[in-house]
């Protein structure tokens, strides 16, 4: 919003393996937070969600949610 201070989200590093469906991810698991009323401060959720979602070959598709917590919680 207008005014607001940037706020900085952090990457994962992953060895990116297929491309494919990592926007959808990340606009899915954001939708996803939107309808549960997740605060805006969870964003490395998404990032975490895209980071997997690039890190195995075929079809998109989203981690579990424990998952992905895992991830952020295991990282720097």
């Amino acid at each position: 919003m207008k005014g607001e201070e940037p706020v900085p989200v952090y990457s994962f590093e992953v060895t990116v393996v297929d491309t494919n469906g990592a926007g959808d991810t990340h606009s899915g698991v954001f939708l996803a937070e939107l309808a549960l009323a997740r605060p805006s401060s969870n964003r490395p959720t998404r990032n975490a969600a895209a980071a997997m979602a690039i890190s195995v070959l075929g079809p998109a598709s989203c981690p579990e949610r424990d998952v992905i917590s895992s991830m952020i919680q295991h990282s720097p």
